[in-house]
Protein backbone atom coordinates (compact mmCIF):
# COMPACT_ATOMS: atom_id res chain seq x y z
CA UNK A 1 0.00 0.00 0.00
CA UNK A 2 1.41 3.51 -1.02
CA UNK A 3 2.26 5.72 2.09
CA UNK A 4 -0.58 8.32 2.92
CA UNK A 5 0.70 12.19 2.81
CA UNK A 6 -1.39 14.29 4.57
CA UNK A 7 -1.18 18.24 4.71
CA UNK A 8 -2.46 19.59 7.89
CA UNK A 9 -3.92 23.40 8.18
CA UNK A 10 -3.69 25.57 11.31
CA UNK A 11 -6.53 28.04 12.20
CA UNK A 12 -6.40 31.71 13.27
CA UNK A 13 -4.28 33.27 15.43
CA UNK A 14 -2.47 29.73 15.73
CA UNK A 15 0.56 28.06 14.47
CA UNK A 16 1.41 25.32 12.83
CA UNK A 17 3.30 23.58 15.83
CA UNK A 18 -0.56 23.51 17.35
CA UNK A 19 -1.49 20.65 15.26
CA UNK A 20 1.68 18.48 16.20
CA UNK A 21 -0.74 16.47 18.26
CA UNK A 22 -2.63 15.45 15.43
CA UNK A 23 0.36 15.10 13.32
CA UNK A 24 1.81 12.77 15.87
CA UNK A 25 -1.35 10.63 16.19
CA UNK A 26 -1.27 9.93 11.80
CA UNK A 27 2.03 9.02 12.20
CA UNK A 28 1.69 6.00 14.66
CA UNK A 29 -1.16 4.95 12.65
CA UNK A 30 -0.18 4.64 9.30
CA UNK A 31 1.31 7.78 7.79
CA UNK A 32 4.80 8.52 8.02
CA UNK A 33 6.48 10.81 10.11
CA UNK A 34 8.15 12.38 7.46
CA UNK A 35 4.93 13.12 5.52
CA UNK A 36 2.78 14.29 7.98
CA UNK A 37 3.44 18.35 7.26
CA UNK A 38 2.47 21.35 9.32
CA UNK A 39 1.03 23.83 6.91
CA UNK A 40 1.17 27.45 8.30
CA UNK A 41 0.21 31.01 7.59
CA UNK A 42 0.22 34.80 9.12
CA UNK A 43 -3.31 34.69 9.55
CA UNK A 44 -3.14 37.36 12.06
CA UNK A 45 -1.43 40.06 9.50
CA UNK A 46 -4.03 42.42 9.10
CA UNK A 47 -3.54 43.12 5.35
CA UNK A 48 -3.40 39.57 4.24
CA UNK A 49 -6.71 37.90 2.73
CA UNK A 50 -7.62 33.95 3.11
CA UNK A 51 -7.17 34.29 -0.72
CA UNK A 52 -3.64 35.19 -0.72
CA UNK A 53 -3.54 32.09 1.95
CA UNK A 54 -4.79 30.17 -1.00
CA UNK A 55 -2.73 30.87 -3.89
CA UNK A 56 0.33 30.54 -1.51
CA UNK A 57 -0.89 27.14 -0.53
CA UNK A 58 -1.58 26.15 -4.09
CA UNK A 59 2.63 27.33 -5.02
CA UNK A 60 3.82 25.18 -1.63
CA UNK A 61 1.81 22.41 -2.74
CA UNK A 62 3.28 22.17 -6.34
CA UNK A 63 7.00 23.13 -4.88
CA UNK A 64 6.71 19.84 -2.24
CA UNK A 65 5.34 17.64 -5.32
CA UNK A 66 7.84 18.96 -7.34
CA UNK A 67 10.71 18.12 -4.72
CA UNK A 68 9.02 14.70 -3.90
CA UNK A 69 7.93 15.80 -0.49
CA UNK A 70 4.17 15.73 -1.17
CA UNK A 71 3.14 12.40 -3.05
CA UNK A 72 1.21 12.81 -6.43
CA UNK A 73 -1.79 12.27 -4.41
CA UNK A 74 -2.33 13.64 -0.63
CA UNK A 75 -4.82 14.09 1.72
CA UNK A 76 -5.62 17.61 3.93
CA UNK A 77 -6.89 17.76 7.60
CA UNK A 78 -7.55 21.65 8.29
CA UNK A 79 -8.74 23.10 11.91
CA UNK A 80 -11.10 25.90 12.13
CA UNK A 81 -10.20 29.09 9.65
CA UNK A 82 -7.58 26.33 7.58
CA UNK A 83 -10.90 25.28 6.12
CA UNK A 84 -11.64 28.69 4.41
CA UNK A 85 -8.22 28.34 2.70
CA UNK A 86 -8.08 25.35 1.92
CA UNK A 87 -11.53 25.55 0.41
CA UNK A 88 -10.28 28.55 -1.26
CA UNK A 89 -7.91 26.93 -2.56
CA UNK A 90 -9.53 24.32 -4.01
CA UNK A 91 -11.94 26.44 -5.91
CA UNK A 92 -9.66 28.78 -7.00
CA UNK A 93 -7.64 26.22 -8.77
CA UNK A 94 -9.97 23.25 -9.45
CA UNK A 95 -13.38 24.24 -9.65
CA UNK A 96 -14.88 21.75 -11.56
CA UNK A 97 -12.68 18.88 -9.80
CA UNK A 98 -9.48 16.82 -10.42
CA UNK A 99 -7.57 18.13 -7.51
CA UNK A 100 -4.55 16.42 -5.93
CA UNK A 101 -6.55 15.86 -2.69
CA UNK A 102 -8.43 12.61 -1.93
CA UNK A 103 -9.96 13.09 1.54
CA UNK A 104 -10.07 16.88 3.14
CA UNK A 105 -10.91 16.71 6.83
CA UNK A 106 -12.38 19.86 8.28
CA UNK A 107 -11.90 19.81 11.88
CA UNK A 108 -14.53 22.34 14.07
CA UNK A 109 -14.50 24.21 10.46
CA UNK A 110 -15.17 28.36 10.53
CA UNK A 111 -16.75 27.67 7.20
CA UNK A 112 -19.83 30.08 7.99
CA UNK A 113 -17.63 32.35 11.03
CA UNK A 114 -17.57 32.41 14.60
CA UNK A 115 -18.94 34.86 17.16
CA UNK A 116 -15.45 35.39 17.96
CA UNK A 117 -14.53 37.26 14.93
CA UNK A 118 -15.81 40.72 15.78
CA UNK A 119 -14.38 40.42 19.18
CA UNK A 120 -10.93 39.66 17.29
CA UNK A 121 -11.10 43.04 16.09
CA UNK A 122 -11.18 45.25 19.04
CA UNK A 123 -8.96 47.18 20.90
CA UNK A 124 -8.67 44.61 23.36
CA UNK A 125 -7.84 41.91 21.41
CA UNK A 126 -5.48 44.26 19.45
CA UNK A 127 -3.77 45.02 22.83
CA UNK A 128 -3.52 41.43 24.00
CA UNK A 129 -3.93 38.95 21.16
CA UNK A 130 -1.95 41.68 18.77
CA UNK A 131 0.84 42.25 21.99
CA UNK A 132 4.39 41.09 19.89
CA UNK A 133 2.77 40.96 16.68
CA UNK A 134 2.99 44.94 15.99
CA UNK A 135 -0.97 45.45 17.69
CA UNK A 136 -2.50 43.46 14.94
CA UNK A 137 -4.80 40.74 14.73
CA UNK A 138 -5.36 39.48 10.87
CA UNK A 139 -8.34 42.23 10.27
CA UNK A 140 -8.92 40.84 6.74
CA UNK A 141 -9.19 36.94 8.10
CA UNK A 142 -11.45 38.42 10.99
CA UNK A 143 -13.68 40.44 8.26
CA UNK A 144 -14.16 36.90 6.45
CA UNK A 145 -14.71 34.93 9.56
CA UNK A 146 -17.41 37.58 10.50
CA UNK A 147 -20.84 36.42 11.00
CA UNK A 148 -22.57 36.91 7.54
CA UNK A 149 -19.34 37.88 5.08
CA UNK A 150 -19.95 38.18 1.53
CA UNK A 151 -17.15 36.02 1.36
CA UNK A 152 -18.32 33.18 3.13
CA UNK A 153 -21.32 33.08 0.82
CA UNK A 154 -19.20 34.10 -2.54
CA UNK A 155 -16.97 30.96 -1.26
CA UNK A 156 -19.94 28.47 -1.19
CA UNK A 157 -21.48 29.80 -4.27
CA UNK A 158 -17.76 28.19 -5.89
CA UNK A 159 -18.04 24.24 -3.94
CA UNK A 160 -21.38 24.19 -2.70
CA UNK A 161 -24.30 26.29 -4.34
CA UNK A 162 -25.05 27.93 -7.33
CA UNK A 163 -28.07 30.09 -8.02
CA UNK A 164 -28.14 29.44 -11.67
CA UNK A 165 -28.21 25.28 -11.77
CA UNK A 166 -24.61 24.64 -12.17
CA UNK A 167 -23.51 21.75 -10.31
CA UNK A 168 -19.92 21.54 -10.87
CA UNK A 169 -17.84 21.45 -7.66
CA UNK A 170 -13.98 20.62 -6.14
CA UNK A 171 -15.71 17.99 -4.64
CA UNK A 172 -17.49 14.50 -5.59
CA UNK A 173 -17.23 10.74 -4.23
CA UNK A 174 -15.20 9.52 -6.68
CA UNK A 175 -12.74 12.70 -6.29
CA UNK A 176 -11.81 15.03 -3.34
CA UNK A 177 -13.92 13.75 -0.57
CA UNK A 178 -14.71 16.31 2.05
CA UNK A 179 -15.96 15.42 5.77
CA UNK A 180 -16.72 17.66 8.63
CA UNK A 181 -16.45 16.85 12.33
CA UNK A 182 -16.75 19.62 15.17
CA UNK A 183 -17.95 19.67 19.21
CA UNK A 184 -20.39 20.52 21.32
CA UNK A 185 -18.22 20.79 25.08
CA UNK A 186 -17.55 24.55 25.40
CA UNK A 187 -14.01 25.68 26.51
CA UNK A 188 -14.62 26.65 29.82
CA UNK A 189 -13.66 30.40 29.59
CA UNK A 190 -15.55 30.87 26.75
CA UNK A 191 -18.78 30.21 28.14
CA UNK A 192 -19.40 33.47 29.73
CA UNK A 193 -20.25 34.87 26.24
CA UNK A 194 -23.34 32.96 26.45
CA UNK A 195 -23.53 31.24 23.05
CA UNK A 196 -25.60 28.04 22.35
CA UNK A 197 -24.59 24.83 20.36
CA UNK A 198 -21.27 25.97 19.94
CA UNK A 199 -17.25 24.36 20.69
CA UNK A 200 -16.22 27.87 22.03
CA UNK A 201 -15.56 29.01 18.95
CA UNK A 202 -17.73 28.18 16.16
CA UNK A 203 -21.47 27.02 15.83
CA UNK A 204 -22.30 23.30 14.91
CA UNK A 205 -24.31 24.96 12.43
CA UNK A 206 -21.67 27.01 10.86
CA UNK A 207 -19.60 24.07 10.47
CA UNK A 208 -21.70 21.81 8.60
CA UNK A 209 -20.75 22.43 4.70
CA UNK A 210 -23.63 21.30 3.42
CA UNK A 211 -25.43 25.05 3.52
CA UNK A 212 -28.53 25.68 2.08
CA UNK A 213 -29.77 28.44 -0.09
CA UNK A 214 -33.08 30.54 -1.69
CA UNK A 215 -33.46 33.58 -3.45
CA UNK A 216 -37.49 35.28 -1.94
CA UNK A 217 -38.08 37.35 -4.80
CA UNK A 218 -41.10 40.15 -3.97
CA UNK A 219 -40.98 41.55 -7.38
CA UNK A 220 -42.31 38.31 -8.67
CA UNK A 221 -45.54 36.30 -7.26
CA UNK A 222 -45.85 32.72 -6.95
CA UNK A 223 -49.21 30.50 -7.85
CA UNK A 224 -50.07 30.66 -3.70
CA UNK A 225 -49.56 34.36 -3.76
CA UNK A 226 -46.48 34.45 -1.91
CA UNK A 227 -42.99 36.23 -3.34
CA UNK A 228 -41.63 33.48 -6.21
CA UNK A 229 -38.82 31.02 -4.17
CA UNK A 230 -36.02 29.85 -5.91
CA UNK A 231 -33.63 26.97 -4.27
CA UNK A 232 -30.38 27.32 -4.88
CA UNK A 233 -28.60 24.38 -6.41
CA UNK A 234 -26.51 21.91 -4.71
CA UNK A 235 -22.60 21.93 -6.22
CA UNK A 236 -20.33 18.42 -5.74
CA UNK A 237 -22.05 15.40 -3.15
CA UNK A 238 -25.53 15.79 -2.03
CA UNK A 239 -24.24 15.45 1.68
CA UNK A 240 -20.70 15.89 3.24
CA UNK A 241 -20.03 13.48 6.13
CA UNK A 242 -20.84 15.13 9.03
CA UNK A 243 -20.06 14.00 12.79
CA UNK A 244 -21.30 16.10 15.94
CA UNK A 245 -19.23 14.84 19.13
CA UNK A 246 -20.88 15.80 22.29
CA UNK A 247 -17.51 15.63 24.21
CA UNK A 248 -15.04 17.80 21.84
CA UNK A 249 -14.62 21.59 21.89
CA UNK A 250 -12.81 23.30 19.63
CA UNK A 251 -9.32 22.94 21.12
CA UNK A 252 -9.00 19.54 21.87
CA UNK A 253 -10.75 18.48 18.36
CA UNK A 254 -7.18 18.62 17.24
CA UNK A 255 -5.83 15.83 19.79
CA UNK A 256 -7.20 12.44 19.44
CA UNK A 257 -5.80 9.26 20.97
CA UNK A 258 -4.96 5.95 20.24
CA UNK A 259 -6.49 4.23 22.83
CA UNK A 260 -10.04 4.71 24.90
CA UNK A 261 -13.43 4.16 24.37
CA UNK A 262 -14.93 7.45 24.77
CA UNK A 263 -13.62 11.17 24.06
CA UNK A 264 -10.21 11.29 22.39
CA UNK A 265 -10.24 7.71 21.37
CA UNK A 266 -13.49 7.79 19.69
CA UNK A 267 -12.29 10.89 18.01
CA UNK A 268 -8.88 8.86 16.69
CA UNK A 269 -11.13 6.01 15.66
CA UNK A 270 -13.17 8.24 13.42
CA UNK A 271 -10.31 10.28 12.06
CA UNK A 272 -8.35 7.66 10.75
CA UNK A 273 -11.86 6.42 9.42
CA UNK A 274 -12.26 9.31 6.82
CA UNK A 275 -8.72 9.43 6.19
CA UNK A 276 -8.85 5.92 5.10
CA UNK A 277 -11.39 6.22 2.55
CA UNK A 278 -10.65 5.85 -0.81
CA UNK A 279 -13.78 5.20 -2.93
CA UNK A 280 -17.49 6.25 -3.18
CA UNK A 281 -18.55 3.11 -1.47
CA UNK A 282 -16.48 4.17 1.74
CA UNK A 283 -17.83 7.47 1.60
CA UNK A 284 -21.08 6.37 1.89
CA UNK A 285 -20.59 4.25 4.95
CA UNK A 286 -18.36 7.21 6.83
CA UNK A 287 -21.64 9.45 6.19
CA UNK A 288 -23.83 6.85 7.37
CA UNK A 289 -21.74 6.10 10.36
CA UNK A 290 -21.80 9.79 11.37
CA UNK A 291 -25.31 10.31 10.56
CA UNK A 292 -26.05 7.77 13.19
CA UNK A 293 -23.74 9.16 15.59
CA UNK A 294 -25.67 11.98 15.12
CA UNK A 295 -28.70 10.95 15.42
CA UNK A 296 -27.35 9.17 19.56
CA UNK A 297 -26.23 13.10 19.95
CA UNK A 298 -29.55 14.68 19.97
CA UNK A 299 -30.94 12.00 22.36
CA UNK A 300 -28.23 13.64 24.83
CA UNK A 301 -31.14 16.55 25.12
CA UNK A 302 -34.04 14.08 26.80
CA UNK A 303 -34.39 14.25 30.75
CA UNK A 304 -33.80 10.89 30.73
CA UNK A 305 -30.27 10.82 29.67
CA UNK A 306 -29.08 12.72 32.74
CA UNK A 307 -26.61 8.83 33.09
CA UNK A 308 -24.92 9.36 29.75
CA UNK A 309 -24.86 13.00 30.17
CA UNK A 310 -22.42 12.65 33.07
CA UNK A 311 -20.70 9.67 31.25
CA UNK A 312 -19.18 11.93 28.70
CA UNK A 313 -15.32 12.67 28.61
CA UNK A 314 -15.87 16.71 29.59
CA UNK A 315 -14.98 18.57 32.41
CA UNK A 316 -18.19 18.86 34.11
CA UNK A 317 -21.61 17.01 32.92
CA UNK A 318 -23.44 19.14 30.43
CA UNK A 319 -27.07 20.36 30.61
CA UNK A 320 -29.45 19.13 28.43
CA UNK A 321 -30.25 22.27 26.11
CA UNK A 322 -26.48 22.28 25.42
CA UNK A 323 -27.39 19.99 23.26
CA UNK A 324 -30.54 21.76 21.59
CA UNK A 325 -29.74 21.66 17.96
CA UNK A 326 -29.97 25.36 16.05
CA UNK A 327 -30.23 26.76 12.44
CA UNK A 328 -28.38 29.65 11.24
CA UNK A 329 -30.10 31.60 9.02
CA UNK A 330 -28.19 34.16 6.85
CA UNK A 331 -30.58 37.02 5.85
CA UNK A 332 -29.50 39.51 2.92
CA UNK A 333 -31.71 42.26 1.41
CA UNK A 334 -31.54 44.20 -1.82
CA UNK A 335 -33.87 46.12 -3.90
CA UNK A 336 -34.87 44.99 -7.48
CA UNK A 337 -31.96 47.90 -8.93
CA UNK A 338 -29.29 46.00 -7.18
CA UNK A 339 -29.02 48.08 -4.25
CA UNK A 340 -28.38 46.66 -0.43
CA UNK A 341 -31.39 47.70 2.24
CA UNK A 342 -29.54 47.99 4.83
CA UNK A 343 -32.40 49.41 7.54
CA UNK A 344 -35.06 46.25 7.78
CA UNK A 345 -36.09 44.33 10.41
CA UNK A 346 -36.69 40.05 10.53
CA UNK A 347 -38.84 38.68 12.72
CA UNK A 348 -40.60 34.64 12.83
CA UNK A 349 -44.20 34.36 12.39
CA UNK A 350 -47.22 32.01 11.71
CA UNK A 351 -50.00 34.26 10.80
CA UNK A 352 -53.35 34.54 10.49
CA UNK A 353 -55.21 35.61 7.59
CA UNK A 354 -56.39 38.38 9.56
CA UNK A 355 -53.25 39.13 10.86
CA UNK A 356 -51.76 39.24 7.16
CA UNK A 357 -54.42 41.41 5.87
CA UNK A 358 -53.70 43.87 8.74
CA UNK A 359 -50.35 43.89 7.67
CA UNK A 360 -47.34 42.24 9.14
CA UNK A 361 -45.81 43.81 12.28
CA UNK A 362 -48.91 45.76 13.28
CA UNK A 363 -49.07 43.63 16.34
CA UNK A 364 -47.11 40.90 18.40
CA UNK A 365 -48.92 37.77 18.13
CA UNK A 366 -48.40 34.97 20.78
CA UNK A 367 -46.52 32.60 18.29
CA UNK A 368 -44.06 35.71 17.60
CA UNK A 369 -43.80 36.57 21.01
CA UNK A 370 -42.33 33.33 22.29
CA UNK A 371 -40.23 32.88 19.06
CA UNK A 372 -38.82 36.50 20.34
CA UNK A 373 -37.82 35.36 24.30
CA UNK A 374 -37.32 31.68 23.10
CA UNK A 375 -36.54 30.68 19.79
CA UNK A 376 -34.50 33.22 18.31
CA UNK A 377 -30.95 33.52 20.53
CA UNK A 378 -28.81 35.76 18.41
CA UNK A 379 -29.28 38.37 15.70
CA UNK A 380 -26.14 39.43 14.21
CA UNK A 381 -25.55 42.51 11.86
CA UNK A 382 -22.29 42.68 9.76
CA UNK A 383 -19.88 45.24 10.21
CA UNK A 384 -19.11 45.61 7.07
CA UNK A 385 -22.62 45.33 5.11
CA UNK A 386 -25.39 45.92 7.18
CA UNK A 387 -27.90 44.32 4.35
CA UNK A 388 -26.44 40.97 5.77
CA UNK A 389 -28.03 39.78 8.94
CA UNK A 390 -27.46 36.34 10.79
CA UNK A 391 -29.97 34.78 13.06
CA UNK A 392 -29.32 31.83 15.47
CA UNK A 393 -32.65 29.45 15.87
CA UNK A 394 -32.88 27.28 18.64
CA UNK A 395 -34.87 24.30 16.75
CA UNK A 396 -36.08 22.31 19.60
CA UNK A 397 -37.83 25.52 20.84
CA UNK A 398 -39.21 26.15 17.52
CA UNK A 399 -40.65 22.45 17.61
CA UNK A 400 -41.72 22.82 20.93
CA UNK A 401 -44.84 21.72 22.20
CA UNK A 402 -46.98 25.04 22.76
CA UNK A 403 -44.06 26.80 20.86
CA UNK A 404 -44.69 28.57 17.23
CA UNK A 405 -44.83 25.13 15.29
CA UNK A 406 -48.04 24.04 17.49
CA UNK A 407 -49.12 27.58 16.82
CA UNK A 408 -50.33 26.48 12.96
CA UNK A 409 -53.89 25.45 13.97
CA UNK A 410 -56.34 25.31 10.57
CA UNK A 411 -56.90 29.69 11.67
CA UNK A 412 -53.00 30.24 10.41
CA UNK A 413 -51.32 29.81 7.59
CA UNK A 414 -49.93 26.03 6.77
CA UNK A 415 -46.32 27.99 6.37
CA UNK A 416 -43.74 28.98 9.21
CA UNK A 417 -42.05 32.16 7.86
CA UNK A 418 -40.35 34.99 8.41
CA UNK A 419 -41.96 38.69 8.37
CA UNK A 420 -39.60 41.18 6.79
CA UNK A 421 -40.39 45.30 7.33
CA UNK A 422 -38.25 47.70 5.74
CA UNK A 423 -38.96 51.58 5.64
CA UNK A 424 -38.26 53.70 2.64
CA UNK A 425 -35.07 55.40 2.13
CA UNK A 426 -36.81 58.90 2.27
CA UNK A 427 -40.16 60.87 1.15
CA UNK A 428 -39.90 60.07 -2.43
CA UNK A 429 -39.14 56.41 -2.52
CA UNK A 430 -40.53 53.15 -0.62
CA UNK A 431 -40.00 49.72 -0.38
CA UNK A 432 -42.92 47.13 -1.29
CA UNK A 433 -45.80 49.49 -2.17
CA UNK A 434 -45.60 53.06 -2.91
CA UNK A 435 -48.85 53.87 -0.69
CA UNK A 436 -47.15 52.40 2.60
CA UNK A 437 -43.79 54.20 4.56
CA UNK A 438 -43.33 51.04 5.95
CA UNK A 439 -43.58 48.24 3.21
CA UNK A 440 -43.73 44.30 4.53
CA UNK A 441 -43.71 40.75 2.87
CA UNK A 442 -43.68 36.98 3.88
CA UNK A 443 -40.70 34.43 3.49
CA UNK A 444 -41.63 31.16 3.76
CA UNK A 445 -38.98 29.16 5.90
CA UNK A 446 -39.34 25.42 6.89
CA UNK A 447 -41.40 24.73 4.17
CA UNK A 448 -41.59 26.20 0.78
CA UNK A 449 -45.09 25.20 0.25
CA UNK A 450 -48.11 25.86 1.99
CA UNK A 451 -48.64 22.04 1.45
CA UNK A 452 -44.98 21.27 3.91
CA UNK A 453 -43.99 18.81 0.70
CA UNK A 454 -40.80 21.12 -0.05
CA UNK A 455 -38.57 21.63 3.42
CA UNK A 456 -35.80 24.04 3.45
CA UNK A 457 -34.71 23.98 7.10
CA UNK A 458 -32.23 21.55 7.48
CA UNK A 459 -30.46 20.31 10.92
CA UNK A 460 -27.34 21.67 11.99
CA UNK A 461 -26.74 23.89 9.15
CA UNK A 462 -26.53 27.45 7.61
CA UNK A 463 -29.10 28.96 5.23
CA UNK A 464 -28.36 31.77 2.69
CA UNK A 465 -31.79 33.39 2.57
CA UNK A 466 -31.78 36.74 -0.46
CA UNK A 467 -34.08 38.60 -0.53
CA UNK A 468 -35.14 40.89 -3.24
CA UNK A 469 -37.70 43.57 -2.62
CA UNK A 470 -39.61 46.02 -5.18
CA UNK A 471 -38.07 49.85 -4.93
CA UNK A 472 -40.92 52.48 -5.43
CA UNK A 473 -40.21 55.86 -6.26
CA UNK A 474 -42.84 58.40 -6.27
CA UNK A 475 -44.30 59.88 -9.39
CA UNK A 476 -42.61 63.27 -8.89
CA UNK A 477 -39.02 62.04 -9.31
CA UNK A 478 -39.44 62.76 -13.07
CA UNK A 479 -42.22 64.67 -14.63
CA UNK A 480 -42.53 66.36 -17.72
CA UNK A 481 -44.73 69.91 -19.14
CA UNK A 482 -45.39 71.80 -22.08
CA UNK A 483 -43.36 74.72 -22.72
CA UNK A 484 -45.59 77.67 -22.23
Amino acid sequence: MPTRHVLTVHGWSARDTSLRPLAGFLSRNGFKVENVWLGGYPSMADEVRPEDSARRLGEVVREMQGDGRLGERFHIAAHSTGALVVRQWLTQAFPRGGAPVDNLLLLAPANFGSPLAVMGRSALARLFKGFGNGFETGAEFLHALEHGARFQEELTLSDRLSRDGETASPYSADGTRPFVMTGLDVVRPMGILGEDAWDGTVRVASTNLDAQGLTVDFTRQSEDGLPERRVWTRRGPETTPFAVLPDRHHLNITEPADTGERGAGRLGRMILQALWVDDATGYAEVRADWSALNARTRTLVQPDAAGERAGLDTDEPPLPDAFNEHYQLVFSVRDDTGLPVDDYFIWLTAPTETELAAGLGSSLSRPEEYALRHVLKKVHVNRRDPSRRVFHIDRRELMRQGGLKSALTPARLPLLAAGISAPGPGKLISYFDRRSAMGSGLIPLRSLTPEGGEHFLRRYATHFIEIIVPRRADDSVFTARGLG
